[in-house]
């Protein structure tokens, strides 16, 4: 087998040197006595959704190029080219090859032509989902366990222990191992509670279901721990609740619990001021007793929730990377920091809707940015022929502004020392 994990080099080169062309050889273990002829050397891409940059080819001289020692061929940097040689990789292969993906439309790209990207790599591959393994499905494989081991376990036992599953059928093997190894001959319930008490679980719940638990459970409580539970942070959690109660309740409900929810925000910035202030236990409490107080305007179906368009804006690779990694050096700070607290400030002080303006620089030359940097705060691309525009001007206001260095002109002196006077601007040991 050769896999690529998400903490190696995955660029065009480091792919084509170890999975291109291993794709297109057999394996020795076939020549062996007593290997299989038909044997089969698998690829595994682990979570290629982590590989950055678009699908544009790099040329295949610079590429083999690259794989040259890094003393003899250029490098290649980052994951360069690496979306374009896994299209290669899969035109190419004689080989099975299985890639893991977390977020598929991380992997196709946020641009317009993200669909597009989708069909090309689907033609040569296929998309196999992998769902949260139902209770029925749970139920049947913890039987088969038990009988492939001759063990016996009470209904209500087998029930609680499937009750407290998140659908993850490896973590109900190892529960089932964990119980058989406490106790000896049948299991009951008193087991799996004395297993229960002694450990928890980390699960956590996606953000989507999340939600829908929370404004389907009707309970305070009940909307607590679901909360506690989620994959997301309250500050993170806060803006989807923001969004998603428009499209949930009605003026007259969202005037009630607007109080409630602004109140939770304040909570969460507490926490730069008061560290023994319980910000995040505030802010997750008061946003999830919100979403509760009011009953939905449909309490038919499932509810309707979808992704926060303000955390779209702004969040193009092509607008944060450059902008983000220049502040993060100057200021020395994360880069993290920079995208959650100054980056949503710089976009909102350049938003054309807000009184923005593109032909003022003010702020990205105090900054010390780019005429790049001032593009990207204003999302505009490099590509336009306004962004030319806009650029010769940052350009000439920046010469414009350039100070000149004027040379300190030494004064001929009153009094007269008695030694020979020095020409030009080099002072004398006299002088002091």
């Amino acid at each position: 087998m050769i896999e690529l994990n998400a903490s190696d080099e995955r660029n065009a080169a480091a792919i084509r040197r170890s999975a291109t062309q291993g794709s297109q050889h057999i394996s020795l273990d076939q020549f062996s006595e007593g290997g299989v002829t038909s044997g089969k050397t698998m690829i595994l891409l682990d979570e290629v959704d982590h590989l950055s940059g678009g699908f544009a080819k790099i040329s295949d001289a610079r590429v083999d190029n690259a794989i040259l020692p890094e003393d003899e061929g250029p490098v290649l940097k980052g994951d360069s080219g690496g979306k374009a040689e896994l299209l290669n990789l899969l035109n190419l292969t004689q080989q099975p090859v299985i890639m893991t993906c977390n977020d598929p439309m991380r992997l196709w790209g946020r641009g317009r032509s993200w669909k597009r990207n989708r069909d090309r790599l689907l033609m040569k591959a296929e998309l196999i989902n992998f769902n949260r393994v139902g209770k029925l499905h749970l139920r049947r494989v913890a039987h088969r366990v038990l009988d492939a081991e001759s063990r016996s376990m009470d209904p209500e036992a087998l029930e609680a222990l499937i009750d407290g599953n998140p659908g993850d059928l490896r973590a109900l093997v190892r529960d089932l191992q964990s119980v058989c190894a406490l106790k000896e001959g049948h299991i009951v319930i008193s087991d799996v509670e004395d297993m229960a008490s002694v450990a928890e679980r980390d699960s956590q719940i996606d953000v989507f279901r999340a939600l829908r638990d929370i404004y389907k459970s009707r309970s305070g409580k009940e909307a607590g721990r679901i909360l506690m539970a989620s994959d997301k942070n309250p500050d993170e959690m806060i803006a989807w609740f923001a969004w998603n109660n428009q499209t949930l309740f009605d003026s007259d409900a969202l005037s009630s619990i607007s109080p409630a929810m602004c109140m939770a925000d304040r909570s969460l910035a507490t926490k730069f001021t008061n560290r023994a202030f319980r910000s995040w236990y505030w802010g997750s409490t008061l946003a999830a007793q919100a979403a509760v107080a009011q009953p939905p305007i449909d309490t038919g179906g499932d509810p309707f929730l979808a992704y926060p368009n303000f955390l779209r804006r702004g969040g193009e690779s092509w607008r944060t990377g450059t902008v983000v990694g220049h502040l993060s050096d100057d200021l020395g700070t994360s880069k993290a920091s920079i995208r959650e607290d100054l980056w949503p400030n710089l976009l909102a002080v350049h938003d054309s809707t807000l009184g923005g303006d593109s032909d003022e620089f003010s702020v990205a030359k105090h900054l010390g940015l780019r005429g790049e940097d001032h593009l990207a705060m204003h999302g505009i691309p490099r590509n336009r022929r306004e962004a030319k525009r806009i650029l010769k001007a940052f350009e000439k206001d920046v010469e414009d502004e350039l100070p000149i260095e004027e040379l300190p002109v030494a004064e001929d002196s009153d009094t007269d020392t008695g030694d020979e006077k020095t020409d030009g601007t080099q002072f004398s040991l006299d002088s002091f």
